[in-house]
């Protein structure tokens, strides 16, 4: 079986921080790339630009219907052909992902990963190296440079930004950012993942609306332990994950709801599952899930936006397509339209899994995908 393994624009220029109302903002950080391993890994900085240079062809045929929002710091060169707006963050921004991410996660877990970047990137200057330097391994799939830790918090900070323009606006937005979050528990980071931006996008949410109920939907093809571990304790939240049975991180193995609140439910799937053979009837399970008239209407929907369950992706054995993708967007859509009885739903991505990047990829591959979900998104106004 298939498992993880470590050796395995828009034209439309908008003034800084505004956001076309008919279009969808999708936040990236053009410096993610500080985040790479010396050697091959699927989990690369070319699944973020591979999906740029997508949205940027699908806004050209369809004018006006996304925004690229650069976020990084000082934007990097590696995408001067790429036309988007630039919107970084401030220092109070930072500040307040830092205090969500110490919401979410053990303060060791925070502070350590900071200390030990920003002490080896300090001490590669002192001795006149580039300030860029890999560190090491956290375990076998997870490595660490001197710059993940503020990719990281960029990338928390782009879902905190496309979480609010959903929460005023209405609609949809993504943040289309790496490295993945979802594996990270409170005290251990694991899966190519560091931090859990989707459960620090709940408690950002929460502090902001302390009455609001946020909902989770998780179709990466992996469990997202890491937010059935941080959410489990939070009754103001709901989180439903779709994923291969006898996959990483081989938990979740059984169909059931967990938590004293009883606010988690797990939904594994067999490997070879297609959209037509029984992943509707399960995606269809897990819309009850987290929108259920009489019993729990979300103000917002966050999805885990996976895209390693497709048929051509090597890190699991699941056989969705491209096209699943858009229906699964549009599936949420209606169902948030019927069941909460709301005519503009809020709903916001944020990019986790997903690795096959081949232009041939049988059923499609992860730009594909995210232009489906994109097209569908639009759709909501």
């Amino acid at each position: 079986m298939r498992h993880r393994c470590r050796k395995l624009a828009a034209f439309l220029i908008l003034p800084t921080g505004v956001v076309s109302s008919f279009a969808v903002p999708v936040y990236f950080d053009s410096t993610n790339h500080f985040h790479r391993d010396l050697q091959y890994h699927p989990e690369q900085p070319e699944r973020i630009a591979a999906c740029l240079r997508e949205l940027e062809k699908h806004h050209q045929r369809n004018p006006g219907t996304v925004d690229l929002i650069d976020v990084a710091e000082a934007p990097s060169g590696s995408f001067s052909n790429t036309s988007h707006t630039h919107d970084g963050f401030s220092a109070a921004e930072l500040s307040h992902v830092e205090a969500m991410l110490l919401k979410v996660h053990t303060e060791d877990t925070v502070v350590q990963l900071k200390q030990r970047c920003h002490r080896s990137k300090q001490k590669r200057l002192d001795e006149g190296k580039p300030a860029l330097g890999h560190i090491g391994y956290l375990d076998s799939d997870t490595y660490v440079t001197t710059e993940t830790y503020d990719v990281c918090l960029r990338a928390t900070a782009a879902w905190f930004r496309a979480a609010d323009f959903v929460w005023k606006n209405g609609g949809g937005a993504m943040a289309l950012t790496r490295p993945p979050g979802h594996h990270a528990t409170q005290s251990e980071s694991n899966g190519f993942c560091l931090f859990n931006f989707a459960a620090a996008s709940v408690a950002h949410i929460l502090e902001r609306n302390p009455s609001a109920k946020v909902s989770v939907l998780d179709w990466d093809v992996h469990y997202g332990q890491g937010v059935a571990n941080i959410l489990m304790d939070e009754p103001r939240a709901r989180y439903v994950s779709i994923h291969q049975h006898g996959a990483f991180p081989f938990m979740g193995q059984v169909l059931k709801t967990h938590g004293e609140h009883n606010n988690v439910l797990t939904i594994p799937i067999s490997p070879d599952t297609t959209w037509n053979s029984g992943y509707k009837d399960r995606f269809e399970m897990a819309l009850d899930f987290i929108c259920k008239q009489n019993e729990w209407i979300p103000d917002i929907v966050i999805i885990c936006g996976g895209y390693d369950a497709l048929k051509s992706d090597e890190l699991a054995s699941v056989d969705l397509n491209s096209e699943d993708y858009g229906t699964m967007t549009e599936l949420l859509i209606r169902h948030l339209k019927a069941s909460a009885g709301r005519e503009v739903p809020k709903i916001m991505v944020g990019l986790e899994g997903g690795y096959q990047l081949s232009p041939t990829a049988a059923g499609g591959n992860l730009q594909d995908a995210i232009i489906e979900t994109v097209k569908a998104i639009s759709s909501i106004k």
